[in-house]
C-alpha cells in the first residue's frame, strides 16, 4: 500500500515547467489564505462583528415577507 502512495504521489520537480511552478504557488498561497480568512471568519472573539452581517443575504427577503404579511392582515385575507 505504502508503495502504491509513493509512486502516486510522485512528483518530477526537475519537469516542472515555468507554468506548472507559478500554478503551485497560486494555489499554496490561496490556500494559506483561505485557511487564515476561516480562522479569522470563525474566531470567537471575531463573532460580534459578523453577527450584524447574520442576515445580509435574506434582509430584502425579510422586509418584504413582513410587507406581505402586513398587507394580507390589513385586508382582512389573514386571521
Amino acid at each position: 500500500m505504502s508503495e502504491f502512495l509513493r509512486d502516486f504521489f510522485h512528483t518530477d520537480w526537475q519537469a516542472m515547467t515555468h507554468v506548472d511552478w507559478t500554478g503551485l504557488v497560486i494555489v499554496l498561497v490561496l490556500a494559506v489564505l483561505m485557511v487564515g480568512i476561516y480562522i479569522w471568519t470563525f474566531r470567537p472573539s471575531n463573532k460580534d462583528k459578523f453577527e450584524q452581517y447574520r442576515d445580509f443575504v435574506n434582509e430584502d427577503f425579510i422586509n418584504d415577507e413582513k410587507e406581505d404579511t402586513r398587507r394580507e392582515v390589513e385586508h382582512g385575507q389573514t386571521r
